[in-house]
């Protein structure tokens, strides 16, 4: 495992999460500088659904972020790819398939309930 090829993509991860999250900010029609406060109650609708679409989008993408910044800390810290939990190696396919994993397939499981 190329743990500096691992390290370059969630650091590209990374800076795409804060661009995103930046834009979904950008684009709350709560937080618009210009927000008209005499709407209809359309209009007022229309808004909410917007803001509360973003606030579930940016929160997914918060989300993402940590478990991207938890990665890039254990790898700079020498523990990536040792489970939070149990300490015991995580598997190659598994960091393959999910590169921010912190736990072993078993302890996932535990940490999830």
């Amino acid at each position: 495992m190329d743990l500096k090829e691992i390290e370059k993509k969630l650091s590209a991860e990374k800076e795409q999460l804060i661009k995103e999250l930046d834009y979904y900010k950008k684009e709350d029609p709560y937080l618009l500088p210009d927000r008209a406060t005499t709407n209809t109650v359309d209009d007022d609708i229309t808004e909410t659904e917007g803001h509360d679409r973003i606030v579930a989008t940016r929160l997914n993408l918060k989300q993402r972020l940590s478990e991207v910044e938890g990665a890039l800390l254990r790898i700079e810290e020498g523990k990536y790819g040792t489970c939070k939990k149990c300490g015991k190696e995580i598997s190659e396919e598994r960091l393959k398939a999910m590169p921010t994993a912190a736990y072993h397939v078993g302890c996932e499981g535990k940490v999830r309930r």
